[in-house]
């Protein structure tokens, strides 16, 4: 079997972790490295297990967004999508069998089932917190099921379907840029692209996102920033944000993103190889409120 090899690419959450704890950084995409391996040490090990927590909150748009695609895939194969009531209950059912799950941490014996950060870091909510959750999930379920942005991609023929929930990537000079697209349609010579948000509040800055999509359709379809249509919807308020992006956007956020990757690829000893520096040499920010948030808060301290 190949060894896989650790290619640099960049993403918008490659850049945001960057931002926020360089040493944070160095554990989600370096210290984890071949932490599947059976044979591998115990320090990598856990790191790559503790990459793999999520919050309750990501954990719970993980859930909805794998609703919305196996929905969206059976209408593109023209297989019946089931009533939302049990759509609902099947998640819900999962939800709890997952947390039960988590609850005794089987992810660090099993690390691919679920791992909540709650749970690893023994943070005590009450039952209506974690009601809270399952609340969100189903009044995300049922605002995407009733909506007219739901029936409207109903009445699309195949043809014009171009993507559900793909994770995808375009190359800016020799990097690779990952993204993900959670659903694309073509109408006339415009394509629609379609981003659900489960959070509490819509995006602020979505510059670079935007640019992405636009970088990406340019060159997997052929077409101009201008024609792109990209609706951003809020399932918590069952609400929508249009956005539209020009070509002197896209222009101006290329820049940022070249210097982003040159600043990431500044620690690295051999950039071919994607061979970083030693681990102290990514330094750790001292401020409480990110540390409290990390997944490797644990094998940081130590």
């Amino acid at each position: 079997m190949t060894e896989l090899k650790n290619e640099f690419s960049w993403s918008k959450t490659r850049d945001e972790v960057f931002e926020t704890c360089l040493r944070q950084y160095w554990f989600a995409y370096y210290g984890y490295w071949n932490g599947w391996l059976e044979n591998a040490p115990d320090k990598t090990r856990q790191i790559y297990i503790l990459k793999n927590l999520k919050n309750r909150q990501m954990w719970a748009g993980e859930k909805v967004h794998e609703c919305i695609q196996r929905s969206l895939y059976n209408i593109r194969r023209g297989i019946k999508v089931l009533p939302v009531d049990e759509i609902v209950t099947i998640t819900l059912d999962q939800m709890r069998a997952e947390f039960r799950s988590s609850k005794i941490k089987t992810y660090w014996k099993k690390p691919k089932t679920c791992a909540l950060f709650e749970h690893e870091y023994g943070i005590e909510l009450t039952d209506d917190q974690w009601k809270e959750v399952a609340n969100n999930v189903e009044t995300c379920l049922r605002n995407f099921y009733a909506s007219d942005i739901y029936h409207g991609l109903k009445s699309h023929p195949k043809s014009d379907w171009l993507g559900v929930e793909e994770f995808s990537s375009f190359h800016l000079d020799d990097t690779r840029i990952n993204l993900a697209i959670d659903c694309a349609i073509k109408e006339g010579d415009e394509i629609y692209l379609y981003d659900w948000k489960t959070g509490k509040s819509l995006s602020e800055d979505l510059s670079i996102q935007l640019c992405c999509y636009a970088l990406y359709a340019m060159e997997k379809w052929h077409v101009h920033p201008e024609s792109l249509r990209i609706i951003e919807y809020n399932l918590s308020f069952d609400k929508s944000n249009w956005f539209s992006i020009t070509h002197g956007e896209v222009e101006d956020i290329k820049g940022y993103i070249k210097g982003s990757i040159k600043d990431m690829q500044s620690l690295l000893v051999e950039v071919g190889n994607n061979i970083p520096v030693e681990e102290e040499g990514f330094g750790k920010v001292e401020d409480e409120r990110i540390s409290l948030r990390c997944n490797f808060r644990k094998i940081c301290r130590t």
